[in-house]
Order: structure tokens, then sequence, then C-alpha cells
């Protein structure tokens, strides 16, 4: 129904017609385009004027074949996969741990078996469309190749495979989602800096927007608490690891957002004041301090020049959902834009400059919003930051997940959540979620489906906190897929006969032990009670259930009294 080529297979096409664009060529072709989802004839033509032919056309599937006829070496019995015994004996010698083999496995596993799908990891080579691409196929964008050259020299494929499943391995890498160390570990590795919360409230004060990870590094500011101490803006590898160990307290909060124009993501401030005025919030409550993980701020941005800052942003993004899974960790949303208002008169003012990457000028220059991509697509239709709500979901506790806007719309005047099963959030977001590259699309499906076993499955106490009724049945879906789960307390929400009914056939089948409900609503209370009452004479996991402070109707009691003669 689209006509044209995907914008995150356009490198690709150019491959195909034998020419070698470099990554940052591809990109700022889209940026300078508007970042389409497609490209057409016209824009298509347009780019390729110019571009010189690096390699003959056949080469790239002459290049494949190489890495086909190395593989198929260790096949022994032809059959298409790699034993594990097999893939060992390839990568002898090789950085490949066992913890590393098991990863590739997992990623290129052949259907119903344990064994490395050949075929997957062709897919792999040649759905790679980034300088990642360039550097296993041997292609070096800044050299000059001939067409009589081999694209690969036939000695060096079995090192550009290793160094492909090396990388497999590593966007399959295990990270604890409930251990503080394996957090700190994460932010280490990938080097991403948290930034003080303290550092955004000098930044409020003075009035001046956001900058990029890599103009912060050098920032300082002021701390007024503690006699005037110079402070840097982020923090570093070694404090956090500090808190890991218990050495030193803080609350780390993740930032879920828009990015309102291509080039900044909060040109009006608009976000960094309600990012100061909750994070104000935590920090007082508990006198602890609070780091942030903001990515404009805390990871490194485009354009990125240095080969530490490309590999700190591709290791950064395989594990992105660690940061809003991790129950160490609290997300706060952003899911309004700035008011209409505001944004229309900063559209007129030439005099508010906010600094930005100039792509042509290879600077940070200071420019007014008129001169920026602005991009209103609404919070709840951007890929990105569905996922990182869904992710948010699957902590323990649901009210580790806070949407922090003042004046919210919610529905029923709650805005709890639960995670949506992947069956749904498929459906769902192919139907709602756009991208700026569509390429995304794929591994978002993928990381969460992954990330929401791994949490359900090991998640044997849940707290759901201000459920609406939408919300009740979709925690109807998605109970059936906590296989562990022993407790469960529900506190604050609202739902209707039809809602009770489901989600008590659904706890019916559970394997929930405790059963906690602490409701305010005579009308939603009733429902569940009988529902309740219904589902406890199957159940017969359930030993405890408490009904503390909740309106229940005589018929509820006595409705509860008969199913524990039944369970009993």
């Amino acid at each position: 129904e689209n006509s044209g080529i995907p914008s995150g297979r356009l490198r690709n096409a150019m491959c195909i017609l034998g020419m070698d664009p470099t990554e940052d060529e591809v990109e700022k072709h889209l940026v300078d385009l508007g970042c389409p989802d497609y490209i057409d004839h016209k824009m298509f033509h347009h780019f390729i004027e110019g571009q010189r032919p690096a390699v003959q056309t056949d080469q790239p599937a002459e290049c494949l074949k190489d890495v086909l006829d190395y593989l198929k070496q260790f096949d022994k019995a032809g059959k298409g996969s790699l034993s594990k015994k097999e893939l060992e004996e390839m990568m002898r010698g090789s950085e490949l741990s066992e913890e590393k083999v098991q990863a590739c496995l997992r990623k290129l596993t052949r259907s119903g078996e344990r064994h490395l799908d050949i075929r997957k990891l062709i897919k792999y080579y040649w759905e790679l469309g980034d300088s990642e691409a360039n550097q296993i196929l041997g292609m070096n964008p800044e050299d000059e190749v001939g067409a009589e050259e081999e694209l690969i020299p036939r000695q060096d494929v079995a090192s550009k495979v290793r160094k492909a499943l090396v990388w497999i391995a590593e966007a399959e890498a295990q990270y604890s989602l409930q251990d503080p160390q394996a957090l700190a570990q994460f932010l280490q590795e990938t080097d991403i800096r948290l930034v003080r919360a303290k550092y955004l409230v000098d930044l409020v004060r003075s009035q001046r927007p956001f900058r990029r990870r890599q103009e912060t590094e050098s920032d300082v500011f002021i701390r007024r608490d503690i006699l005037d101490k110079a402070e840097s803006a982020l923090v570093s590898h070694e404090e956090v690891q500090n808190w890991a160990s218990g050495g030193r307290r803080a609350i780390i909060c993740s930032i879920s957002h828009t990015w309102e124009a291509r080039e900044h993501p909060d040109p009006c401030q608009h976000q960094l004041q309600h990012m100061v005025n909750h994070a104000g919030l935590f920090g007082a409550a508990f006198d602890v301090d609070i780091w942030v993980y903001y990515d404009y701020v805390c990871l490194f941005q485009y354009e990125r020049f240095s080969v530490h800052e490309k590999e700190s942003f591709r290791k950064a993004m395989q594990h992105m959902h660690l940061l809003y899974a991790h129950e160490c960790t609290l997300t706060f949303s952003i899911e309004t834009l700035p008011p209409e208002h505001l944004w229309e008169r900063l559209m007129r003012a030439s005099e508010d400059l906010v600094p930005i990457w100039d792509v042509d000028r290879k600077n940070v220059v200071a420019k007014p919003l008129k001169d920026m991509m602005q991009n209103r697509t609404p919070f709840r239709q951007r890929g990105w930051c569905i996922a990182e709500v869904e992710w948010s979901l699957l902590r323990m506790v649901s009210a580790q997940f806070q949407q922090i806007e003042e004046g919210d719309i919610a529905e029923d005047g709650l805005n709890g959540r639960v995670p949506t099963a992947p069956d749904h959030f498929r459906k769902d977001f192919h139907e709602h979620a756009q991208f700026t590259h569509r390429a995304d699309a794929a591994s978002v499906i993928y990381l969460q489906e992954v990330v929401f076993r791994e949490k359900v499955t090991l998640c044997e106490h849940l707290v759901l906190i201000g459920l609406p009724v939408s919300e009740m049945l979709a925690l109807s879906r998605a109970l059936p897929h906590y296989e562990n789960l022993r407790s469960m307390n529900l506190k604050t929400f609202r739902c209707g006969k039809e809602e009770a009914t489901f989600f008590c056939q659904a706890f019916a089948l559970s394997r929930v032990e405790k059963l906690e409900v602490h409701n305010n609503d005579l009308e939603s209370s009733k429902f569940l009670v009988e529902a309740i009452a219904e589902a406890w004479k199957t159940n017969v996991s359930v030993r405890d259930i408490n009904m503390e402070r909740n309106d229940i109707s005589a018929q509820g009691a006595k409705a509860l009294a008969e199913a524990f003669k039944t369970n009993s």
C-alpha cells in the first residue's frame, strides 16, 4: 500500500546497485528529506546522483556466498544448521565464551532445535544496514575499492563471521532486571552517564535548555545546598557503582518523552520543567540524590564521530529496556506536548535560541524553533514511547511508572496501567505506532516479548495501583502469563461486572496463594467480591484473601463465606 523503499532499507538498496554510501551520508540525506518512512522514485534518484559505483553489483551476493561456503565447512551433516559443538569448533580461539555461544543459539536458533540456523545468520548479514555491516563485510567507506578487488579476502571470512557472532551475542547478553550491580555494569559497559536532578534545577533557574551528551560532559554547576560546591552535571560510573554496592543512596529515574523537534527533544523547556517539579518531590520526600536518564543528555547523540561514541550508542540501543524495566529504577513519562500558545509564540520568536547540532557546519549552533523540523505526533502514537511505557509496566510495583504532568485526563480519574500480553501488543503496535526509522519496529516488538516473558516468569509478587476499567480487562489477559505469581495486591480500581468476571476467570486458573484487595468504590468492590467468591470455589491455590477496607455488601460477605466452605 506504500510506494517506495522503506527508509530503513535505503542503504541496502544502494549496496545492491553497487554503491557504497556511508551511514552518515544516508542519515544526513534522510534528515534533509524530513525523515520520511518511504523513499519515493524522485527522492531515490536525487540521492543516487553523484554516488560512485564502489563495487560491482554482483559482489554483495558473492560476499555472502563466501560466508555461506565457510559456514558449510562446519555443517558436517549438511543439515543447514550448526549444533552447539559445531559452533564451538568454528569459534575456537575467539572471544566467544560459553555464555555468548548460548546467546547466539537463542538469537539464531532453528525452530524446534537448539541449533544455529545458517540461513538466519546469512539473513542477519544482509539486513545490517549501518557501519557494522561495512565492518563485517570488509568494507571501509573511506577506502577506494576497485571492481577487480575482492570485497572480502577469502582468508578473512572466518574473522568476519566471528565478529558478527560476537556482536549478536552482545545483543543477546543477559543483564539481571533485579540486581543493582547488573544495572551499574550496563551503564559502565555502554558508557551511559546519568544526569543529576540538581543540575536540571540549575538549567531551569538560568533558563537554559538541554544540551547534547557531548557538550554536557564538561558542564559543572554550583550546588547551593552544599556551601556553593561545584559539581559535575553527569554522574560518574564510580558513583553509580558505589550506589549499587550499597555505599550511597540515590533514586534513578528514566524519562519517557517525545522528541518535539528533529534536532532537539525539548526546545520549549516544557519537559525540563516537569522533570524538575516531579524529581524535586522525590528528593524532598526521601532526602536522597535523584539521578535521571534522559537520552539527549545521557547518550551520545548525532553526529557521533569517534569509535567510542558509535560503540556506546550501538550497545546502549541493544539493551535500552534495562533502564525502563529494572526493579531499581522509576519511570516518569511526559505525555503532553507544549501548549499550542507556547509553541506558536516560540515559533514567532527569533531571540529565543536553542543550541543544536548543525550538520552542514559540523558544530553546535544556537537557532530559533522556526529553523527546526517540528514533530507534533502524540506520545501514545510514537513507537519508542509505547515501548518504554510497556517495559516500565513490567516491574513488580506498578507505581514505579508515573505519568508526571499535572492535570492529566485519566479514565475514571485513575492512571494505573497493566503490561500488555505480547500478542495484543503486536496487533496494537502495528496499528498505532509511528517510527522515524521503520526498521526499529521489529526490534521493539521482539524486545517487548523477550522482556515480558522474562519479567512475568520471574514475578512472584505483584502490586497494582489505580487501575481503571479498561486496565482491569487488560489484567485478565496478562494474568495467565504470570506462571509463578504467588501474591497479588489490588489497590484503588474500577470495574464492572464483565471485567470482574473476566479477571476472576483468569485468577481461578492462577497459582496465587494470597490476594489483597483495597478499594473505596462500592460498586466495583461488590462486583469483584462476588466474582472472587465464584472463582474461589475452583481455585485450590489461594489460602489468604484480605478484603480489609472494602465497602463490600452483606451479600458479598455471604458469598465469600460460602466459597470458603467449598474450598476449605
